[in-house]
């Protein structure tokens, strides 16, 4: 396994393929390669990506970090995260004397603090999770490589990856991990294009096939959470889906031609849910 530190982390190795440990996360999202947010948004229109802006921090963002540090890294969470029970109120003089000592995003309120350590007392009584989970493993490993086909440098980010059996466990916050929630959740958000884009990455990389699982966990109590892999089929597609637009990327690149949403006046219907809905009606 081509395993190095983020120290010692060139082109070159970016090129060959490899996987970086102890990567800063905004080192990670300006190395200049394609991700799989991208090609989200390549599947939009190559304009969308290339008029995207920066992403602001938020405080969602930074609880959504918190919830994936206590999860897979406990150990790390109990060392750099602060929280504040009893106060909820982030103008409190508590909050602010404690924001001095350490940075905002690690400092939590007690009800977000309660949320994040009930969403990692809940997911250890999932088998499944805890099995995973109790492997010899990294948290948020950054991957690199060089698409032979396409000659695009691509890179992806790892929650949980263990390496010496080819698993990976890929945490969702969610409001609802019922199957069909969840489902609607995986079409909405291209899931099934991460599932393939990361093993794709991770078969260049190792030349092994890839184990990709996702971890749901509700973020409301009782935290109810839930391990789902995608079938054969929503693999295909996604790996279909990713394909076209790593594609259209790489010819838009080449020509300089980052085009839009077509214009041409289309006749629209409504959605299906709500013509089934006006049958209901009629019958």
């Amino acid at each position: 396994m081509n395993i190095i530190h983020y120290n010692d982390f060139t082109p070159e190795q970016a090129q060959k393929g490899c996987f970086v440990i102890d990567m800063p996360e905004s080192a990670y999202h300006s190395h200049d390669s394609v991700s799989k947010s991208m090609l989200d948004l390549v599947s939009r229109s190559p304009a969308h990506l290339a008029y995207a802006q920066e992403r602001e921090a938020t405080r969602n963002m930074a609880i959504g970090s918190a919830i994936h540090c206590a999860v897979l890294e406990p150990q790390r969470f109990d060392k750099d995260y602060m929280v504040l029970h009893g106060i909820n109120d982030r103008r409190k003089s508590e909050y602010r004397e404690a924001v001095k000592a350490r940075h905002a995003d690690f400092v939590l309120t007690g009800n977000e603090g309660d949320k994040v350590l009930g969403m990692q007392e809940a997911i250890q009584f999932n088998p499944t999770a805890i099995k995973e989970l109790k492997k010899e493993g990294y948290a948020e490993l950054s991957a690199f490589v060089m698409c032979p086909v396409t000659g695009v440098q691509l890179r992806c980010r790892y929650d949980w990856i263990t390496l010496y059996d080819n698993n990976c466990i890929d945490l969702k916050k969610t409001q609802d991990v019922r199957y069909d929630a969840f489902q609607k959740s995986v079409a909405n958000y291209r899931y099934h294009v991460q599932d393939a884009f990361y093993s794709y990455i991770y078969k260049l990389i190792t030349g092994n096939k890839l184990r990709f699982r996702f971890l749901t966990v509700e973020e409301e109590q009782p935290h109810a959470n839930k391990v789902y892999e995608l079938d054969t089929e929503a693999k295909q597609v996604g790996k279909r889906q990713f394909e076209a637009d790593l594609a259209e990327y790489n010819q838009c690149n080449e020509s300089g031609d980052w085009h839009g949403i077509a214009q041409e006046d289309e006749l629209l219907s409504l959605p299906m849910w709500a013509l089934d809905d006006e049958c209901e009606v009629e019958l």
